[in-house]
């Protein structure tokens, strides 16, 4: 999939985008497959019988975000699931929607209980993991998926979209850790912590949505601060990436 979103990037012809993709979904026809990676999140755009990442071409100021933020009652995605996600989206720099479900789940450890206030009582007549995750999809379209350590959150969500047999998560993401690090001075940059130290407004903590609130100002607080070399979204995804290691 790298291979096919560089490529993406200054597009490539219907064929080649099918062959690039053969080994992975073979017998697909071009509408099938274009159409399937779209439901799945990517970022795709046909122009001139040519496909791009729409990522590539639009102002990173005049994309959809969707910041979302998850609780879990086991941070290993094997074992465990999401008992409750929350998302705010936004667009033009502003909050257009925003998006709050608890969960059904079997168990939630005491500790888990501790520190979100989420109980097993609480969980008992909400929809199952498969039903959110499907309304989730469609609330999330292929606007790029953000969260404060959107290494855990991104890759968590999409081993549950997986597990549910709801196919992949191909949306564009990034981290506002690592936006933060590169826009924003502090000495720490956990949420809680930018919270404080960018006097931002209260929400409750080690909740979905009230977390998901406050990464998204933190988000639009690094905006204000990019180099100026940033004009696309792909631009602002491949700047918040975390450097790579040299080999």
């Amino acid at each position: 999939m790298d291979k096919l979103i560089s490529k993406l990037k200054n597009g490539i012809a219907k064929k080649d985008f099918i062959k690039l993709l053969q080994k992975e979904y073979p017998g697909f026809d071009f509408e099938s497959l274009y159409d399937l990676l779209k439901f799945q999140g990517l970022p795709l755009t046909l122009i001139d019988n040519k496909v791009y990442l729409k990522t590539a071409l639009i102002p990173y100021d005049e994309y959809e975000y969707t910041i979302v933020d998850l609780e879990v009652n086991n941070s290993r995605p094997k074992e465990g699931q999401a008992i409750e996600i929350g998302a705010v989206k936004l667009k033009n720099g502003k909050v257009i929607d925003e998006f709050s479900s608890l969960i059904y789940a079997n168990e939630v450890p005491k500790y888990v209980t501790k520190v979100t206030g989420i109980s097993k009582k609480m969980l008992q007549n909400q929809k199952s993991q498969k039903e959110i995750l499907k309304k989730f999809r469609l609330f999330l379209g292929d606007s790029v998926f953000v969260a404060h350590a959107a290494d855990f959150d991104f890759f968590f969500l999409a081993k549950q979209f997986e597990k549910e047999n709801l196919g992949k998560l191909l949306n564009r993401h990034l981290c506002t850790i690592k936006l933060a690090e590169k826009t924003i001075k502090a000495d720490r940059y956990g949420l809680k912590y930018l919270k404080e130290e960018l006097n931002l407004p209260p929400e409750i903590e080690h909740r979905a949505l009230g977390d998901a609130r406050t990464t998204a100002r933190v988000f639009l607080k690094s905006l204000e601060n990019l180099p100026k070399n940033i004009i696309s979204v792909e631009d602002l995804v491949e700047f918040a990436a975390p450097k790579k290691a040299k080999k």
